[in-house]
């Protein structure tokens, strides 16, 4: 495996590792930490595809000729839980379960725990380790591609509360980030999308070489022409994963390096987040990928930024037409819910208060073209009339109660 370092300012150093079909390294690397207990958690799909993956630590598939187990060895005691998939764990009731069975299962403060999976997975996990003893050990093991270059490169930890996205929280740094691009092959469509949809983001707000290895990627994949381009046979390589994981986890770090909490330059990376949560939600945990929502998102800002006067139409077409290449092949699923929903939900995001905005204004970050990004004091967020997200939604055919 290549090591990558991850740093968050003077808050975190984090050693990481990237490589393919490293499972045996990624096994050296937990007992490095030398735990008594491994916490492994992790989601269904996950375990439905990789249960395997950490065999060589589990007890029952360890005993030697001799009768000797792994436990009598040294080897730490392993301990798995199985959460639900995607936004669906990051519940206050999960959050609960895991503390209880963080304790009845025997966890000491050398205990390790172990993220495996993705995003939502490592949200939840991220905020059971830092409160778990006042904060324990933790590795992340991303299966996904957005977990890989996205969620790994942020200290963030969360669960959703109260039909809100990501409003309870902390944040929090892992001991190592273990990356194997492997997972990658067993993606299904709308997850590897979601990865990709968060690379569209670095590319307009970058520009340069992101919006190239986002437009390279984008050109290179197989679609079958029987589906019509629809994407349905859309698939990348290894050495481009490798190259987009590279180029993801570089974007946030040269911005992370100086603000590890996202609260001032960090906070560009929010660019298309407003719509994208309140689209989520409004949707259903799991119907919308993240990542593809928050690229529906970003065209909803470039519209606001349009008719605010700060984006010309031509620089809207073209920052437009990048997030096109992706979402052309992934369309919202029908029936739409409502453009009065998505609204409400849009209105009550986590970051609301930050930029002082009126009864009748929400706030994004926004651009002036691609790679040009709209400086503020309210922690890079621009307010505006929320009318305009409402005026997008029904342009994208989200339907209008008042026509119902």
């Amino acid at each position: 495996m290549e090591p990558i370092s991850f740093v968050f300012a003077d808050r975190a150093s984090v050693p990481g590792w990237l490589g393919t079909d490293v499972q045996d390294e990624v096994i050296q690397h937990l007992l490095e930490v030398k735990p008594d207990r491994i916490l492994l958690v992790t989601d269904e799909t996950v375990d439905a595809l990789h249960s395997d993956y950490f065999a060589p630590l589990l007890q029952s598939a360890c005993i030697g000729e001799t009768g000797t187990s792994d436990a009598a060895q040294g080897l730490p005691e392993v301990d798995k839980i199985i959460l639900p998939n995607g936004d669906a764990c990051k519940s206050w009731a999960n959050l609960t379960m895991l503390m209880e069975w963080a304790f009845r299962v025997g966890a000491t403060k050398r205990s390790l725990v172990v993220a495996f999976g993705g995003g939502a997975l490592m949200n939840v996990t991220g905020l059971f380790a830092s409160m778990l003893f006042r904060g324990s050990r933790l590795v992340y093991v991303p299966t996904t591609l957005l977990a890989m270059h996205d969620v790994t490169t942020s200290l963030k930890t969360s669960i959703c509360f109260d039909g809100r996205k990501n409003n309870i929280g902390t944040f929090y740094a892992p001991v190592k980030i273990l990356i194997d691009v492997a997972f990658c092959r067993t993606l299904p469509r709308g997850e590897l999308f979601s990865g990709i949809g968060e690379l569209a983001k670095n590319a307009a707000l970058l520009g340069g070489k992101h919006a190239e290895g986002f437009c390279e990627a984008l050109s290179c994949d197989r679609i079958n022409s029987e589906h019509g381009g629809s994407g349905e046979e859309f698939a990348i390589d290894d050495s481009m994963l490798s190259k987009l994981l590279a180029l993801g986890i570089e974007a946030k770090m040269t911005v992370l390096a100086e603000d590890a909490y996202e609260k001032t330059s960090g906070m560009i990376f929010e660019y298309g987040h407003t719509v994208s949560h309140a689209i989520e939600k409004a949707y259903g945990d799991g119907v919308v990928p993240h990542g593809l929502g928050v690229t529906y998102g970003m065209i909803s800002s470039s519209y606001a930024a349009e008719k605010l006067g700060i984006m010309s139409a031509e620089d809207r077409a073209e920052h437009d037409k990048l997030c096109w290449l992706l979402l052309k092949r992934w369309a919202l699923p029908e029936p739409k819910p409502s453009a009065e929903t998505v609204l409400a939900i849009a209105m009550r995001d986590s970051k609301r208060g930050l930029a002082g905005e009126d009864e009748d204004e929400i706030s994004d970050v926004l651009l002036r073209k691609m790679g040009d990004i709209v400086p503020t004091a309210t922690n890079n967020l621009s307010k505006f009339p929320c009318s305009l997200v409402y005026g997008w939604l029904l342009e994208m055919g989200f339907p209008s109660e008042k026509e119902q």
